[in-house]
């Protein structure tokens, strides 16, 4: 008698378990993946306690349903549901830079002929940080690399140098455009880290004072209040960035980076009342795809995306 009831619960089971595989089969086709998780998880645990788990956690979901869930639930399901950012141009540049190799790896990398191209070509360019590069290769055990390295800095060191000289020569208070073009020299000069650091403060200095010549002698443009923002921010006078930053959207409300510097400014002191308050403002001027991918999220999460321009 215990062997035939032995047996026919092992039959039950046996038949639960191919009911259970069928139904999942069937409803994957019809339900959403957050509900058909759902069903997962109680047919699994139908398999210890068959019919009876299955009833238990159907009737503690619809339950569930009658309450408001947490934000920490609602943001599971988006990702479960895939709501995401759409990265799709981001994974094409990825994509077709996929055989490029860093410039740090590429002068520290094994072949003499990789060493020299990326300094003498690359190095020698007009990009930012080029004497952290050119450091790399001056640390090598490489006795050519080193060659190279040294060469490039001083051949870089001497064309700022001549820049500079030029752009002293042809200054004119009256002509605005020979001021931007020292101030951008002394820029790019401090972003070259090719300078010693007593160099540094002197260019430092001497790019803040032509800014803010600007500033006084001629009407608003974005390359002052965008240079004297960075300027701040390395001197670390949060005041004077604020103050500036406002000036900025005052005078070009329809330039997006204005606003986006602002938001960057109250978001890095979690002013979230701020952010907010300038998000508001710009929703009637610009449409959801006009905002940066490094910013889009956040302004998805936190505004309200029918009142956006291209929502109206």
């Amino acid at each position: 008698m215990e062997a035939i009831d032995s047996l026919v619960w092992i039959g039950l089971y046996v038949i639960h378990a191919i009911l259970a595989f069928v139904l999942l089969v069937v409803l994957k086709r019809k339900m959403k993946a957050l509900d058909y998780g759902v069903a997962v998880v109680a047919l699994c645990f139908g398999l210890f306690l068959p019919f009876v788990a299955e009833v238990a956690v159907y009737a503690i979901y619809r339950f569930a349903e009658r309450f408001d869930r947490s934000g920490l639930i609602e943001d599971y399901d988006e990702y479960i549901d895939f709501r995401v950012v759409n990265y799709e141009q981001i994974r094409h540049d990825a994509k077709t830079s996929s055989s490029l190799l860093p410039l740090a790896d590429a002068i520290n990398s094994k072949d003499p002929a990789i060493r020299k191209h990326s300094i003498l070509t690359h190095v020698n360019q007009s990009i930012n940080n080029q004497g952290k590069y050119l450091q790399m290769g001056l640390n090598s055990t490489d006795s050519e690399t080193v060659h190279y390295a040294a060469a490039t800095m001083n051949i870089l060191i001497d064309q700022y140098e001549q820049e500079l000289k030029l752009a002293k020569y042809e200054y004119d208070l009256g002509n605005p455009e020979t001021i931007h073009r020292l101030a951008t020299i002394y820029k790019r000069m401090i972003h070259s880290e090719l300078i010693t650091e007593v160099m540094l403060k002197d260019r430092r200095e001497a790019w803040l004072k032509e800014i803010l010549t600007a500033k006084t002698l001629y009407p608003p443009s974005p390359w002052i209040y965008e240079d004297l923002n960075e300027v701040y921010i390395t001197l670390k006078r949060p005041r004077d960035q604020l103050e500036i930053l406002k000036e900025y959207v005052h005078h070009f409300p329809e330039r997006i980076e204005a606003h986006l510097m602002l938001i960057d400014f109250y978001y890095e002191r979690e002013r979230w009342t701020e952010v907010k308050a300038v998000m508001f403002m710009m929703q009637t001027q610009f449409s959801l795809d006009d905002v940066p991918y490094e910013h889009r999220l956040l302004f998805e999460e936190w505004s309200d995306s029918t009142s956006w321009k291209n929502e109206l």
